[in-house]
């Protein structure tokens, strides 16, 4: 059976933040959580919807990361995140 993603209301990180994407997608186990903003900061990856809703992993929970430019495998490029146990 497919995982119910929870989002959380998060306050975007300032700190160390060394990449903004706005407008991404997010999508988890299948499930389209809509489109955001992307923050990769020093210490962890969040992403966040225009009402404030969203995820943050630290990097110790992501147990591999890629660029996927692979079009036949997904339709469009994408980072491919794999999370070490449950979404927080």
């Amino acid at each position: 059976s497919p995982t119910m993603v929870v989002l959380k209301r998060l306050v975007a990180p300032t700190e160390g933040v060394r990449h903004e994407q706005r407008e991404t997608r997010a999508e988890v186990d299948g499930q389209e959580l809509g489109s955001g903003t992307l923050l990769v900061a020093e210490a962890r990856l969040s992403w966040l919807d225009g009402s404030g809703m969203g995820f943050s992993l630290e990097y110790p929970t992501i147990g591999l990361h890629a660029i996927s430019r692979d079009v036949g495998a997904y339709p469009q490029e994408h980072l491919y995140v794999m999370v070490n146990g449950k979404l927080p």
